[in-house]
């Protein structure tokens, strides 16, 4: 209260403030220590109430002051107030809520819950492995180290297969091998799936000529005495019905046009071989023949040139026609050889060329073929995959080349050969080269 001072003797002097009055001198000493004294320990104890100091009355709290007190830590069996975040304090909360957890735990006894916990448990597992295995695989990897290399996958391979490479044989007999170190495969027919029958009957087979040969007048003027000579010189014998073709001494003799003789003199050939001599005049008559010789000795040039000259005098191929010339051979390697020459002396007409064999692709070769080529270098077994896949056909085939028949029966291919042998056109010129 304000007191100016002064006026009634009644009222205190003083600066305007109880606690601060000064005391009258009317007043008694009791009197005196209340105002002076339990007054201003009152003041305090108003102000400091509200941190438990004790002295003087407790504001009145809220209804929701009083509820967070009670969520606060009791600590009323400490003698001190523990600071916060103190050891002592984060134990006194520990304590609080242990019979919580206990009464949380008495009520998650239930079954269902249990067994909701344990799904929840190994889900939680699954991902610390999944998250595992995807920091393993972030990791750098050494494929010599840790991934299989070719040697521990072979020796893998054969612990599994214990059989594998082992040609069963109910014979028991021991492989032979010719004078340059090659297995010599025994005679076994080979199954082979048929392919259909061919009516020729139902089929309109175009014509066409087998005989281009015309003899050249200096070979013509040999006599009896004078060819048996040249074929003497030539290491050539002859033998069939009606074999009395005369060989011949030179290119000019077989009656090429110009561009095929250019293109053979550019390869360096001089003059003919004997088997060129007297197989080239045979196949240009018509005849079916049959040449054996020496493996270099130009067995392939020997029916190939002839071939040429065959398919220039027929049509052109059309959409869906199979090849003209068919050359079969026992091995791959032969066939790409086979394959090489025929393609070198095609250009020439722009004749195509295709290759089909045992292990290549297959999607590849009957690609090309669908596409059309006057000409196929195929081995037998391969052919027969192709037309039953109808990749292609022999209804326009006319010229058919065995070459080292010999070879190719001794491996087995005479099934397939004679399999095929049905469809080809009827009247077809056939050549078998022989080592």
């Amino acid at each position: 209260m304000y007191n100016r001072g002064g006026g009634s003797s009644d009222r205190p002097r003083g600066f305007g403030f109880t606690g601060f009055a000064l005391p009258s001198s009317k007043a008694g000493p009791e009197a005196q220590l209340a105002k002076m004294g339990f007054g201003m320990v009152g003041g305090i104890g108003m102000h400091s109430r509200g941190y438990g100091t004790g002295l003087g009355k407790r504001r009145i709290k809220s209804e929701e002051e009083y509820f967070d007190d009670d969520e606060e830590d009791k600590t009323d069996d400490l003698e001190y107030q523990p600071a916060p975040d103190s050891p002592t304090r984060d134990k006194t909360k520990q304590d609080k809520h242990e019979p919580e957890d206990d009464v949380d735990s008495d009520v998650s006894d239930d079954p269902l819950d249990a067994f909701m916990a344990e799904i929840q448990d190994e889900v939680v597992k699954q991902e610390v492995k999944s998250t595992k295995k995807n920091q393993k695989k972030k990791k750098g990897v050494r494929d010599d180290i840790d991934n299989e290399d070719v040697e521990e996958s072979y020796y893998r391979y054969m612990e599994e297969n214990p059989m594998a490479g082992v040609i069963l044989d109910d014979d028991n007999q021991p492989l032979e091998y010719d004078e340059d170190g090659n297995v010599i495969i025994p005679d076994k027919n080979r199954i082979i799936d048929p392919l259909p029958p061919v009516d020729h009957w139902e089929i309109e087979y175009q014509k066409f000529n087998k005989n281009f040969y015309e003899e050249h007048e200096d070979i013509a003027k040999l006599t009896e005495s004078e060819v048996q000579e040249l074929r003497q010189k030539l290491g050539i014998r002859v033998s069939g019905i009606q074999a009395n073709y005369k060989p011949v001494s030179s290119f000019g003799h077989f009656g090429f046009d110009d561009e095929l003789i250019k293109a053979i003199l550019k390869m360096e050939f001089t003059q003919p071989t004997p088997i060129q001599a007297q197989g080239i005049p045979v196949i240009l008559s018509g005849r079916d023949m049959i040449g054996v010789a020496k493996t270099g000795s130009g067995k392939t040039a020997a029916f190939l040139w002839p071939l040429l000259v065959h398919i220039m005098a027929q049509d052109e191929l059309k959409k869906g026609d199979g090849p003209i010339g068919l050359i079969c051979a026992p091995t791959r390697e032969l066939s790409q050889q086979i394959y090489h020459e025929a393609k070198r002396f095609g250009k020439i007409y722009n004749i195509k060329v295709v290759c089909a064999y045992g292990g290549g692709n297959m999607w590849e070769q009957c690609k090309a073929c669908e596409e059309g080529a006057e000409i196929i270098v195929c081995t037998p077994g391969r052919l027969i995959d192709l037309v039953k896949k109808k990749a292609t056909n022999l209804r326009r085939v006319t010229y058919v080349v065995f070459d080292e028949a010999d070879r190719m029966f001794d491996m087995g291919f005479d099934a397939g050969c004679i399999e095929f042998n049905p469809q080809l056109t009827p009247g077809v010129l056939s050549c078998s080269a022989a080592v």
